[in-house]
């Protein structure tokens, strides 16, 4: 049984240091995990020295390597019809879609023991692994201090025993402002990761107002493998739900939270331009693909969506 709340989760915000580094310098060269070789082994990931990915922009960013006046990346935004809305219980399960897109990790605090592959290391640089998403092509390994905080990025071949990419995301932690008085609840953590076409789409949030980081919070990024570049950043506040899901060209996701407005929100996958927003009836918590469309899981109501 997963509980939620709707009420601020307090995490410690222990042992992080904020990087400087300006938007759009190249990535430490001494940092970067070459592959091909028996070093990019799974049982070699605790020698592999992460990839520190640069600060980036805290609001809509777009780089010049992208042209969004190209055919290729104009997209039209889905078709989508609201079939029903109806009450959920607010403490319930994880529909079986989801809880089957992750691994179970182990959780020492509730003593879970979990479901991962035999050889799959459950620590990294002193880090706790807590989060396991399944790919179609890839497997994604989220390390932490908590289930709260969480830092680095590790990438795997589908086989799970080779090592394609590993990133620190330490610098997208804390936005430039933030109120004071709210430091300790407004670290951005990773909260889901997908690799398509040799691009890693990646979504990081708080989980209290936005009013706490100045409006500068769930975001979803596009970063190119091939050389670490940061390709598009969405605006803010359109992500903070547990996952997204891709429709072809367009990222769907959700954000809302306590006394803010609630949306499913339609992104366009080339460019991280909105290309649509739909009113929800509570803040999104995860998005289910289903046959004819999507159901998105709220607080306390579930909504489905045909793709017409």
């Amino acid at each position: 049984m997963i509980k939620r709340s709707r009420f601020v989760v307090m995490f410690a915000a222990l042992f992080f240091m904020i990087g400087s580094t300006v938007m759009g310098a190249e990535s430490n060269a001494g940092s970067t995990t070459e592959q091909g070789n028996d070093a990019n082994n799974i049982a070699n990931l605790e020698q592999l020295e992460p990839i520190q990915l640069p600060k980036p922009t805290f609001y809509y960013y777009l780089s010049s390597l992208i042209d969004p006046n190209a055919a290729a990346n104009k997209t039209k935004k889905l078709t989508l019809k609201q079939k029903s809305v109806k009450s959920i219980p607010v403490v319930r399960d994880d529909s079986k879609e989801f809880q089957a897109s992750q691994y179970v990790v182990p959780n020492p605090m509730q003593a879970i023991k979990g479901n991962l592959p035999a050889g799959i290391p459950t620590e990294y640089k002193g880090q706790m692994l807590v989060q396991a998403i399944k790919g179609a092509n890839n497997v994604i390994l989220i390390y932490g201090l908590n289930f709260g905080e969480n830092r680095y990025l590790v990438i795997l071949d589908k086989s799970m025993t080779r090592i394609e990419k590993v990133y620190d995301f330490v610098n997208y932690a804390i936005s430039p402002k933030y109120v004071p008085e709210d430091y300790d609840y407004i670290y951005q953590q990773i909260r889901w990761a997908v690799v398509e076409n040799g691009i890693l789409y990646v979504s990081h949030s708080h989980r209290t107002y936005a009013k706490s980081s100045s409006g500068a919070n769930g975001f979803i990024t596009a970063i190119r493998l091939s050389d670490n570049k940061l390709l598009w950043r969405t605006s803010s506040l359109v992500s903070n739900t547990r996952n997204f899901q891709i429709v072809g060209d367009v990222i769907l996701s959700g954000y809302g939270f306590t006394a803010e407005k609630d949306y499913l929100y339609q992104i366009n996958k080339r460019t991280g331009k909105t290309l649509e927003k739909i009113a929800l009836k509570d803040a999104p918590d995860y998005i289910d693909k289903q046959k004819s469309g999507y159901l998105v899981y709220g607080y306390s109501h579930l909504t489905n969506f045909l793709i017409k």
